[in-house]
């Protein structure tokens, strides 16, 4: 009955306003945000004003683009606007894809070589630590031939990654033999990976639409980047995917979560069929 009563929604910032905040933050970021986003987004840039002691939207804005402070204020505002729901063994299916078929035709390929393997947008860490600990439990491939690098834009999410601690909520996708075998107690419903597994992830901030970067890195093997790309409108699909591909080595794998596709993004990558799942390669040669 109440509802009847309510007037239309009042918005922080005008039409216009909003726009210029979202192509701002695509620009710096390759996020996009549209209208149905709009409540979200506002609620997130209020509670950053508070925090900076700014009264409206506009002087916000005009903080992002000019004060001395506005570095430290951009990674506040990407921890806000970020989304960031992972869990251990998410998508399953294709981990163990990348376990049993992947990893075994890497390592065939690049006798002798270190193996690079990225995991783009890893968020609080779980994609990564379930990665150095399927390659624990292969038993093929040694500590010092195989680097595990995890990335993220979100400084708060990496810095729980590093920490390695996590609540009963990230082992949902598993039973509970792979907490008790891979993790350690640690205070009311908190476990801890073991320092085994821990040690063979690096994580380090990265923007995946910071185009200069990609100079910075070395080439890979394997690049995760599942349930990322779907935050991205296809103007940054393609430069991302452009930059996976300069950066990966001929015969290496790229790994999108099931729910993305490179249809109408790039055709630099083959989609390929393996016996348990679908994965792309960038073609040798």
């Amino acid at each position: 009955m109440l509802d009847i009563l309510k007037g239309p929604q009042t918005w922080l910032m005008e039409d216009e306003l909003y726009r210029r905040f979202c192509a701002l933050v695509h620009e710096a970021t390759g996020l996009s945000f549209s209208e149905n986003s709009r409540f979200f987004f506002e609620k997130r840039v209020q509670m950053r004003m508070a925090a900076v002691g700014l009264a409206t939207a506009r002087e916000y804005y005009q903080y992002l683009l000019y004060d001395s402070e506005r570095a430290a204020e951009w990674d506040q505002l990407i921890t806000h606007i970020t989304t960031n729901e992972t869990y251990f063994m998410r998508e399953e299916r294709q981990l163990r894809c990348f376990q049993k078929e992947v990893m075994p035709l890497v390592w065939e390929r690049n006798a002798g070589k270190r193996i690079r393997i990225w995991s783009a947008g890893c968020s609080t860490g779980e994609e990564a630590y379930t990665i150095a600990i399927l390659l624990r439990e292969a038993g093929l491939y040694p500590e010092d031939r195989v680097e595990i690098i995890a990335t993220d834009i979100n400084t708060r999410v990496l810095a729980k990654a590093k920490s390695a601690l996590y609540s009963e909520a990230a082992f949902r996708a598993v039973d509970s033999s792979f907490r008790e075998q891979w993790f350690e107690p640690e205070g009311a419903g908190q476990f801890r990976l073991r320092e085994e597994i821990r040690r063979r992830v690096a994580f380090s901030r990265f923007n995946l639409f910071d185009m200069d970067k990609y100079n910075l890195l070395l080439p890979f093997d394997v690049i995760f980047c599942r349930n990322v790309i779907i935050y991205f409108d296809l103007e940054a699909k393609v430069k991302v995917m452009e930059r996976f591909h300069d950066k990966m080595r001929p015969g290496g794998f790229l790994l999108l979560g099931h729910s993305e596709s490179l249809i109408s993004v790039t055709d630099r990558f083959k989609l390929i069929h393996l016996p348990t799942d679908l994965v792309y390669t960038k073609e040798a040669p």
